[in-house]
């Protein structure tokens, strides 16, 4: 006859396969265990993940509060922090050992670490955490075992006596299903993390909803603003390949935090040019707003350009350029490529003309121009440039300048 942690573990295989929230995973679990006689207070979960700038999240379940909180360690933190290692996940992430107990009352286990100090103060009586390995291997830091790849588990109880025997083989052996879920888990959270690095957040979860075939797209009105960065090709042949990089990277990190701090999406960074789109939604992203919104995430990229070059003068560097294209109109949105090579971009000539009004910016000697029909829905007002034919369109095109503040 199936007992509580049978009951568990095929609950818990549900859950991974149904991929729900490990918020939602945890809080029920917690709450089973006791409604079931487990005298849980505390379960925390520590794992590893290979990713950019998060090195470890760690959440936590308190009987308490009923309350399910997580927190991303950074990455930073796990390779220069040496309190990270001085901690029970510490000690089992050296791959010696994939199970780890102490009681509570004792002050010598007490004093084996900081937390476990923490914890006795707290009522807790007794500790037990488990540890379990799956995935590829990936040399994250130099402090934890290579084998190591995988996930922690830890239960406290309150209960004077401690965990029974029979609680602590129980919770061993729910450990794989709770694995499952915590690498499913894992692997959507980086799938989305590297989606919305890669592709946008925007962009990222479309595919992630399901538009991933070659021609899966639709249209869309949106305000476009592409830029690209003066004197390139000088610069790639006077600077170092090193300084080379830092520069156009520096110019990025202008550009790309100014659209994403004001909602827009950076579609492509395309040599040195970027792309981006400010998507029109008249319930939650009305057009004048986004309009207003792209003209203020270009103007905050010139003023981060500005304050960065005070720094790069003084470092002997040379200054950041560059000039930006805004338009309004409707794009095709979606997935373009071959069947074995898909890019998700914005294209059409609404594209197209941004990128001409961009490139007026030179001619013109002002680097913030718009087109006509942009400054027709943005409701702060430009001066008017005139009439010019652009390359590829049969008909003349008014543009318009912003000032840079």
């Amino acid at each position: 006859m199936a007992d509580l942690f049978d009951n568990i573990n095929d609950w818990l295989m549900q859950e991974a396969l149904d991929e729900n929230p490990l918020t939602s995973i945890v809080e029920t679990f917690g709450r089973r265990l006791v409604e079931g006689g487990v005298p849980v207070a505390r379960i925390s979960i520590g794992r590893s993940i290979l990713h950019p700038t998060i090195g470890l999240l760690d959440v936590q379940w308190e009987q308490d509060t009923g309350q399910v909180n997580t927190q991303a360690v950074p990455r930073q933190i796990v390779r220069n922090s040496l309190e990270i290692f001085d901690t029970p996940f510490g000690e089992l992430s050296k791959g010696k050992t994939d199970r780890l107990f102490a009681d509570l009352r004792d002050p010598d286990e007490v004093a084996r670490f900081p937390m476990f100090e923490q914890l006795a103060a707290r009522g807790m009586t007794y500790y037990a955490a488990f540890s379990r390995s799956f995935g590829r291997t990936h040399h994250l830091y130099e402090r934890i075992s290579n084998e190591f790849r995988g996930a922690s588990l830890s239960f406290t109880t309150k209960r004077f006596s401690g965990f029974s025997q029979a609680d602590l083989d129980g919770l061993e052996r729910v450990l794989p299903a709770f694995c499952i879920c915590l690498r499913m888990d894992i692997e959507r959270f980086v799938a989305g993390e590297i989606l919305e690095t890669y592709l946008g957040k925007i962009s990222g979860k479309q595919v992630l909803d399901g538009q991933v075939e070659r021609g899966d797209g639709q249209e869309i009105d949106c305000a476009i603003l592409y830029s690209d960065l003066r004197g390139s090709v000088t610069l790639s042949q006077t600077l170092d390949s090193t300084a080379y990089l830092d520069t156009v990277n520096a110019y990025f990190d202008c550009v790309a935090t100014a659209i994403d701090e004001h909602g827009g999406e950076v579609l492509k960074f395309i040599g040195d040019g970027v792309l981006a789109i400010f998507p029109f939604d008249e319930a939650n992203r009305p057009r004048a707003n986004m309009c207003a919104a792209a003209l203020s995430s270009a103007q905050e990229a010139f003023a981060r350009a500005e304050h960065a070059n005070r720094g790069r003068s003084g470092d002997g560097l040379p200054a950041l350029h560059f000039g930006v294209g805004l338009h309004v109109g409707t794009v095709i949105y979606g997935n373009v490529g071959t069947a074995r090579r898909l890019d998700f971009t914005a294209t059409g000539p609404a594209v197209g003309l941004a990128s001409r009004c961009e490139g007026m910016t030179r001619e013109l000697d002002t680097p913030l121009v718009a087109t006509g029909a942009f400054a027709e829905h943005c409701p702060r007002a430009g001066a008017d440039l005139g009439q010019h034919r652009l390359r590829g369109f049969a008909d003349p095109i008014a543009l318009v300048s912003y000032p840079l503040t």
